[in-house]
């Protein structure tokens, strides 16, 4: 299936620290720290005891889903020269009757050799209870976004940039200064009365929208001179707009 090629980035970045003890208060937790163990250590006995027959794990990343099998499959070939690191915070947790919730913050640190990686992200998981103890139904997680470092550019370099862009049936933006800065002011935001997105410099050609939003990425000719420019939307598609009556 689709999913699988995702599975091994995903579990690289997955390592706790407990097994689960479903008698003692906060035994969900427990158990969700048992399930990234069982990961990190490639033992799939002690992991097939933790995952509900009916698992569904969503990749963040992704969206895909993996089964038990696919999970376990994926466990059992950890990949070599890994060291991974965690920081599991901000836990609440909630129970009722066989089910359980349990909502963290993780924090995984991936090392291979001198190369060294951080990732965040935000993860819930629902636990049944079945013959005493905790078995995982349910996990999500979703990546949280830094804000990437910016640079300084000058009025004169980023003068060029300014100008209209066509998404396409009608919907343009409008690139800018407002108030000394470059903003990017679509159509829906011109009719909401919104003054736009600040576009913050990246690069020389690389500009985040209020540091938050996919980065525009403008495009240039042989001579240099802006053309368009493309933009990754949040589900991956590409988005490309040329500049409205050439450079």
């Amino acid at each position: 299936m689709e999913c699988r090629k995702y599975l091994p980035v995903a579990i690289a970045l997955l390592v706790a620290t407990s097994t689960a003890t479903a008698q003692k208060p906060g035994a969900a937790v427990s158990a969700a720290r048992g399930v990234y163990s069982s990961i990190s250590r490639a033992d799939t006995v002690a992991l097939r005891a933790l995952l509900s027959v009916d698992l569904r794990w969503v990749f963040g990343s992704s969206g895909d889903v993996a089964t038990k099998q696919q999970l376990l499959r994926a466990a059992s070939r950890p990949i070599p020269d890994i060291r991974l690191e965690y920081q599991m915070d901000s836990v609440e947790t909630w129970e009722r009757g066989g089910t359980a919730t349990v909502d963290y913050r993780l924090t995984t640190t991936r090392t291979f050799r001198e190369y060294r990686t951080v990732f965040t992200s935000r993860a819930s998981d629902t636990f049944i209870r079945d013959d005493g103890r905790w078995q995982l139904l349910r996990h999500t997680q979703t990546w949280l976004v830094h804000a990437p470092d910016t640079m300084s550019l000058d009025s004169l370099e980023i003068a060029p940039f300014a100008g209209r862009y066509d998404r396409g049936n009608g919907y343009i933006d409008d690139v800018h200064f407002h108030n000394g800065y470059l903003v990017a002011q679509s159509t829906y935001e011109a009719l909401m009365g919104s003054p736009g997105a600040h576009l913050y410099p990246v690069s020389q050609n690389t500009f985040s929208p209020e540091r938050s939003a996919p980065m525009i990425v403008f495009e240039r000719d042989a001579r240099g001179r802006v053309t368009g420019y493309v933009q990754q939307q949040p589900d991956g598609t590409i988005a490309r707009a040329p500049r409205l009556g050439g450079p």
